[in-house]
Order: C-alpha cells, then sequence, then structure tokens
C-alpha cells in the first residue's frame, strides 16, 4: 500500500444489496450513523480554534459562507442556513465586533447591508477551512477515484434540488452519468 495513504477498513460488498431499493433500516441505519460521526469528526477539527474566539459552529458556519459569496447579505445568509433572524442577529454582531466581518451599504440599495470578510476574519477563515482539509485530503487520498465520485455524487442526491445552486462550484460530471463511448477498435 502506498504509504500517503491511510489504511481503511474494508468493506463487505456482500452487505450491500444488488438493489439499492432493497437496502434494509440497518443498513441505512449505518449510513446515517457514517454521516453523523464523519460531521462530528469535521466540526471538531474547527471547534478547538472557535474556541479561542469564544465562538461555536453557528459563528463557522456565518465565516464559511461570507468567505465563499462577498458581499453576501443578511437575507441570503438567513436562506441558507435556516436559521432565525434572531439567532443570525447575535453571531454576525459578535463577528462584527471582533473584527471579523464588515457591513457595507449596497450601492445600488442602501437599505442593504453587504457583508465580506476583513484580513483578520480572512486569516481565520482559512486556518478553519485547512484544518478540515486535511481530514477530507486523507480520506480521499485513502479511496479510488471512483469511491470519491460517488460520495460525492451520494451527498449531491441528499441535497434538495434548490439548495445544489448554493454550492460554490458544481458538481463534476460523474463517469456513469455519461453516454458509453463505442470503444475505438485501432488498426494495424
Amino acid at each position: 500500500m502506498d504509504s500517503t495513504r491511510m489504511a481503511v477498513p474494508t468493506v463487505d460488498h456482500a452487505y450491500a444489496p444488488e438493489d439499492w431499493a432493497d437496502l434494509t433500516d440497518s443498513q441505512l441505519r449505518l449510513g446515517l450513523e457514517l454521516v453523523f460521526f464523519s460531521h462530528i469528526e469535521l466540526a471538531a477539527d474547527a471547534d478547538a480554534i472557535l474556541a479561542d474566539y469564544g465562538f461555536g459552529r453557528p459563528h463557522h458556519r456565518v465565516l464559511y459562507f461570507v468567505a465563499r459569496r462577498p458581499g453576501i447579505t443578511v437575507n441570503e445568509i438567513l436562506a441558507i442556513l435556516r436559521v432565525t433572524n434572531q439567532a443570525l442577529s447575535r453571531v454576525m454582531n459578535q463577528l462584527i465586533e471582533a473584527e471579523l466581518i464588515e457591513q457595507r451599504h449596497d450601492s445600488a440599495d442602501r437599505r442593504r447591508r453587504q457583508h465580506y470578510l476583513t484580513p483578520k476574519g480572512a486569516a481565520l477563515d482559512h486556518q478553519l477551512c485547512q484544518e478540515q482539509f486535511r481530514r477530507v485530503r486523507r480520506a480521499y487520498q485513502s479511496l479510488p477515484r471512483d469511491a470519491v465520485l460517488g460520495f460525492w455524487a451520494t451527498l449531491n442526491a441528499m441535497i434538495a434540488e434548490e439548495d445544489r445552486r448554493q454550492l460554490s462550484e458544481p458538481l463534476p460530471d460523474l463517469p456513469w452519468d455519461q453516454p458509453k463511448q463505442p470503444k475505438r477498435v485501432r488498426k494495424a
């Protein structure tokens, strides 16, 4: 095995049904637990850094989306995070007071406030992402390419259609979505 790859437990292919419509509750529960525990680990990577600021996961989510969408408005953040205005207001005010996010009036509509990371906020976002990138990179590098693409496809299928537009980048075309090309026969 390549020394850059971490050891990954093998999956007993006999455990997976031939037809995905035949999944048992036990198999579905396993999938939910894998998502749940991987989310806990991924979030924990950022928790220690956030704790140094007295922040938690809501602060991380807001920082993340302000970084990905400079100029984002409160209404756009509310729609993405599906939180109340009251919950967002507290978090946003703390991030502004910590000089991690700044508000600017929209030049086209002065009533709208747009949000941007400050240099300090960009540095924190970078630090948080790098910590999580390490975990994701290790996992991806331990798997064959088709497994990673399958993972992306599975997560994408779990997201509501209207939320897919919120992705930073569109999901690439997956090999199994492409029509099969006939093999060319080389003439000698």
